[in-house]
């Protein structure tokens, strides 16, 4: 698996290095928009079709992460995305289940009995347990209660392009009251009949937080 993450890492990078000789493609202009400092505005540019792409929001500054790899799971497919810098965000399900790279770093991150959307969409609350690693602080084991609920569509989202009235919407609260940890937010869509998230906040830490939303917008 080590192998494979660093396969689809330097297939970003040879793409970068090839844009140099060739001239600016839409993927790697894109790729080269997500360095900090470089990009103004990264919704203005292109991207490739053949390619998928999340745009990652973290303290107002907005980047693209490019689709590495997808893990096949029981449970539900691994998204294993990377920014050009080198940061990874792995999401299953569209949750978080592990960044590399980032201000804050959840590892390891375990779901216990979590409930699919299909099954919330017609069970309006539960609860299930998160178990996970944090980066930096060496802090290893953590044990999460979280509640889920249905919520109504919110007015201060970072959710673009798109009305956040054309999703569903879930609420998540941490119920440890040590973390104190914002509670999170996903905009479920039904696509050919399957749920899932579009658009998901959370934060890591109390002040720690970031976006994340599948892009292009489908509706």
């Amino acid at each position: 698996m080590a192998k494979r993450r660093t396969f689809s890492l330097l297939y970003l990078v040879i793409l970068i290095l090839f844009s140099n000789s060739c001239g600016h493609t839409p993927v790697s202009r894109t790729v080269f928009d997500a360095i900090p400092g470089l990009h103004k505005t990264v919704d203005r540019f292109s991207t490739n079709p053949n390619l998928r792409y999340l745009r990652v929001t973290v303290k107002n500054q907005s980047i693209f992460m490019v689709l590495g790899y997808t893990e096949k799971n029981s449970v539900g497919d691994i998204e294993v995305w990377y920014s050009s810098t080198g940061e990874v965000i792995r999401l299953q399900n569209g949750r978080i289940i592990g960044t590399v790279g980032l201000e804050t770093d959840w590892l390891n991150v375990i779901h216990l009995s979590l409930p699919s959307w299909n099954t919330l969409a017609n069970d309006p609350k539960a609860l299930y347990q998160r178990q996970r690693d944090q980066m930096p602080g060496y802090r290893f084991g953590i044990v999460e209660s979280v509640s889920i609920y249905p919520t109504p569509p919110p007015t201060n989202s970072k959710i673009v392009n798109t009305l956040a009235n054309q999703f569903r919407w879930y609420e998540e609260v941490t119920l440890n009251t040590n973390n104190k940890l914002p509670s999170a937010r996903y905009a479920v869509q039904n696509r050919d009949g399957v749920l899932r998230i579009a658009y998901g906040e959370q934060c890591l830490t109390e002040n720690f937080c970031l976006s994340w939303q599948l892009w292009p917008v489908t509706k």
